[in-house]
């Protein structure tokens, strides 16, 4: 489980190093799912998304195996821990691999994409300029430690679906009211969908993301 492949949309406002915004998507995906969103995302973005690297056997890709049943899904350990490391070490290279400011790196993650987005977001926020989670949660097993200081600055939009059947809102819930002790930049919204990113939910990420790009640029990274 070593290969991160990627498709990407250069800026189409370029003025210097751009910002950067990886999409990660969900269990059973593929990159261009979230890529169909790129032309309406921000022109000044450097947009990169990301396929998981555990091929499915009907199709699709996981960044790690899940067993259960929607509500009430197991992920595999040992899968989840490798994919979170992978993550960590692709999210911190890709900066300078790719040319974009490194102090503006983004995350959009989608379901188990946005698991492991808050899971990023709480281990090295310090790489990280804001993170966009749609439809996960706060994974407990991802975050046994207290989280880094640098999530008391990092802006986090949290989206998620009234009525999601696969990942329950009180997951996510529990996740707004965690975040609330450690991250006062966290915003929660929902909407009345099931497992799907609402165009509520699209719109306020569009604002969302310009609003972070009007603003001035973060403090030098480690």
């Amino acid at each position: 489980m070593t290969t991160i492949r990627t498709i990407e949309r250069r800026p189409i406002i370029e003025s210097g190093p751009a910002p950067l915004l990886l999409m990660l998507h969900g269990f059973g995906s593929h990159e261009r799912d979230l890529f169909e969103l790129a032309d309406l995302i921000d022109d000044r973005m450097h947009i990169v998304s990301a396929r998981a690297p555990i091929a499915l056997p009907w199709g699709g890709f996981a960044w790690y195996e899940l067993s259960g049943t929607p509500g009430r899904l197991v992920p595999d350990p040992v899968g989840r821990a490798q994919a979170i490391e992978l993550l960590i070490k692709f999210v911190s290279e890709l900066p300078g691999r790719i040319g974009t400011d490194p102090r503006r790196t983004y995350l959009f993650g989608f379901s188990q994409g946005a698991i492991l987005s808050m899971a990023l977001a709480w281990r090295i926020p310090e790489h990280l300029a804001g993170v966009i989670a749609a439809n996960g949660y706060l994974d407990p097993a991802l975050t046994t430690q207290p989280p880094a200081a640098g999530i008391a600055r990092l802006p986090i939009l949290q989206l998620h679906g009234t009525y999601d059947e696969v990942i329950p809102v009180e997951q996510a819930r529990a996740t707004r009211d965690v975040l609330a002790q450690y991250a006062p930049r966290h915003r929660y919204h929902e909407d009345p969908v099931g497992h799907s990113l609402h165009p509520n939910g699209l719109s306020l990420m569009q604002h969302w993301l310009a609003e972070q790009l009007d603003a001035p640029p973060p403090h030098d990274l480690a």
